[in-house]
């Protein structure tokens, strides 16, 4: 049976590639795929054994290429099934995310194939699983890096295309240069091997970088993300209690207003207690990368009792609710109300677990979470979801969570006709967002009164509210100490009339409530800056912010940010339009509008005069062609393979007529070969006479054969 076995591999066997530059650039292509996709999975404890076998395995395989390997495709088979079996029960544990079982299982696959590739489709085989490698690598990175690292990868690929193509598409010498490195003297071709380097790296890297710069780009990519965590030991410290911390201790509690000067890059909002007679500021630091679909806030800590001086926290004990990871429903019911956002922590931060708007659904690496549920009316759309999540861990670096939303599918013309609610029938559980201490003045009611008295509905006087703080009050961060003793937003309102976010949301959800409209003081981040090279949305400390969320009835709590030049509904309108990826780069690196605006043309300008350019390079190369000593020398060794017997795959010339000694004349067509086309010298008067000689010898005793 084996020997029946052994018998067929050597008759099926293919050719064996005898090329040592082609395998050592496939092997350092897929070196260049498995480190960076070892190193997205957090570099596993196996990463050495995959980084030392695979190229190890690879010069094995290049030693055995000739032999039929029959015990060593036996074990590969029965460790291949075996890894597959591995492979599916990885996959029914993390069915949510199935793509780090699936890089692991293509890295050990890629290992596992180095020890047999024997031929050149073994080596294109490996070549495409260093492909897909490279596509599960873009999808877990989350960092800007990748993206040189990416063009690289691209660079070497397509260098390994051209060293393919060429090799069984030139001429012989071509051939013989590319499986030996070697030209017909023997040493290696230093000056082909610069041309052909000079000549495919720049054209390769211009090619992906105008690919890369002009291809059209979703903001967002507006795709929905699995949703994933990623198992990791937290090293911060528990939090047993389920209270806010935050990290750099900037508690405030019984602060009474005081001045306070707080600095550093955690935000002093995200606490139990908010003194807005606090200043501080905030650095540019990255602290969340998130991945998302759609520009959105980023909700982390909710306030309902109003203090004169500040706000303090939730109405209520946090509850510990032990989370499990929910089975993944994909798609799901409604495109358009659910969202997935996929969170990076970039520095530590405190044990709040930020999420958008409506979050009904969280993969967080930990197994609890305390949770505080905003109760709603039953006629909400959006009932039961949490005002704000407390972690029992501090969200240290790298922390990887998902949040699933509920989108609010509201529009301005439907939100508008909402009727108001009548005091008598409010719920008890809003009762605390109507609440107002006696330090509010006459003055600040009565200016919200007159600020909605032409307004009906709850939509329209919300809306009223945010757009007099927009266009009749300053913001800026430099602002003074309040007085002590003063309320907050009388003082804002009438007397400094200048303040950033916290005195707007502040003086909103104030001035809402006064009217009755239930209103809550949120803190949270904006959402970032869209980096358009690595798709994701950075957030820095300084895009910590604060604003006002009013209770619309069916569509739950919307936000309302009253600061001026800022988008008052960020809940309402349309989503974001697809932009070229060159002018989100150019907003993204802060390019001024006029260049903005100018660069596009002028980069147009210059891809039409490249293609010029390269046109009538292939014209005068085309010209070149016509004279050159290969052109003149092609039909002479036409006619001699006709008269004789073929020139072998990659032989050269001068083997050919080594090989044929019989015929004479093939060693003159060999010799002027030789000094005409390697050395690029023109035929001269002589040579051509030679040739003809040649050709005309070797036809009269073709004749002779055939008579």
């Amino acid at each position: 049976m084996f020997k029946r076995w052994r018998a067929f591999l050597a008759k099926h066997q293919a050719e064996p590639e005898e090329s040592i530059a082609y395998r050592v650039a496939v092997t350092v292509l897929v070196m260049f795929a498995l480190t960076l996709t070892l190193h997205q999975l957090e570099w596993p404890s196996y990463s050495p054994v995959v980084l030392l076998l695979t190229p190890a395995a690879s010069v094995l395989s290049y030693y055995r290429r000739a032999s039929s390997n029959m015990w060593l495709k036996v074990f590969l088979s029965f460790a291949m099934l075996a890894l597959l079996l591995w492979f599916f029960m990885r996959l029914a544990a993390t069915l949510y995310d199935p793509r780090l079982p699936l890089a692991e299982l293509l890295v050990w696959l890629q290992t596992l194939h180095a020890f047999d590739l024997p031929a050149k489709k073994d080596l294109r085989y490996t070549g495409l699983v260093a492909l897909i490698l490279m596509a599960i690598a873009c999808v877990l990175t989350y960092s800007s890096y990748f993206a040189p690292l990416l063009l690289l990868f691209c660079v070497l690929f397509l260098g390994v295309l051209a060293v393919d193509f060429w090799s069984g598409n030139r001429t012989p010498q071509t051939r013989l240069q590319l499986q030996t490195g070697k030209s017909e003297s023997g040493g290696l071709d230093w000056r082909w091997l610069g041309k052909t380097v000079a000549g495919t790296l720049p054209l390769a890297v211009l090619g992906a970088a105008l690919i890369f710069l002009f291809m059209p780009r979703y903001q967002g990519l507006k795709l929905r993300s699995l949703p994933v965590n990623w198992d990791m030991d937290f090293s911060l410290g528990q939090i047993s209690d389920g209270q806010i911390r935050n990290l750099n201790d900037l508690s405030q509690q019984d602060s009474g207003g005081k001045p306070q000067r707080i600095d550093g890059d955690s935000y002093f909002g995200f606490d139990s207690e908010v003194n807005l007679n606090a200043r501080g500021d905030l650095s540019d630091r990255v602290v969340l990368k998130v991945r998302t679909s759609n520009w959105q806030y980023h909700r982390a800590v909710t306030f309902s009792e109003y203090t004169g001086y500040g706000w303090k926290g939730i109405p209520w004990e946090p509850k510990l609710k032990t989370i499990t990871t929910p089975p993944f429903r994909f798609p799901a019911v409604n495109w358009r109300d659910e969202r997935v956002t996929i969170y990076y922590a970039e520095t530590d931060l405190p044990n709040i677990v930020f999420t958008p708007s409506n979050p009904y659904r969280v993969y967080f690496p930990s197994n609890e979470l305390y949770s505080v549920n905003s109760f709603e009316e039953r006629s909400s759309l959006y009932a039961n979801t949490p005002a704000t999540l407390v972690a029992p861990v501090f969200l240290e670096e790298g922390v990887v969570y998902s949040v699933v939303n509920q989108v609010p599918a509201a529009g301005s013309r439907l939100l508008a006709n909402l009727r108001p609610r009548q005091q008598e029938k409010l719920k008890a559980h809003l009762a605390p967002y109507l609440q107002l201490p006696d330090s509010v003045t006459e003055r600040t009611r009565d200016l919200a009164q007159k600020i909605t008295e032409n307004y009906d509905t709850d939509w329209t006087r919300a809306t009223a509210l945010t757009t007099h703080l927009q266009q009749n009050y300053t913001y800026d961060l430099d602002v003074d100490f309040y007085p002590e003793g003063a309320d907050t937003t009388d003082h804002f309102l009438f007397e400094a009339k200048v303040g950033y976010c916290e005195q707007f949301a502040t003086s909103l959800c104030v001035m809402a409530r006064s009217i009755g409209l239930p209103a809550r003081y949120v803190t949270g981040y904006l959402p970032g800056t869209y980096n358009p090279v690595s798709g994701f949305y950075e957030i820095r400390a300084s895009d910590a912010h604060a604003w006002c969320e009013i209770y619309m009835g069916e569509f739950g709590w919307m936000i309302f940010d009253p600061v001026p030049g800022g988008n008052a509904n960020p809940e309402v309108g349309d989503p974001p339009q697809d932009r070229w990826l060159l002018e989100s780069l150019l907003e993204y690196l802060n390019v001024p509008p006029s260049v903005r605006s100018a660069l596009p043309n002028l980069l147009r300008l210059l891809v039409v005069l490249a293609v010029l350019s390269l046109i009538l390079a292939l014209w005068r190369g085309r010209s070149r062609s016509d004279s050159s000593p290969s052109s003149k020398l092609a039909p002479y060794l036409r006619k001699a393979e006709s008269l004789t017997s073929s020139r072998r795959p990659g032989e050269t010339v001068k083997r050919w007529a080594e090989r044929l000694s019989e015929h004479a004349p093939l060693e003159v067509v060999a010799r002027i070969y030789e000094e005409s086309y390697y050395r690029g010298r023109e035929l001269d008067e002589s040579q051509e006479s030679e040739l003809k000689q040649a050709v005309e010898r070797l036809k009269e005793r073709s004749s002779r054969e055939d008579a």
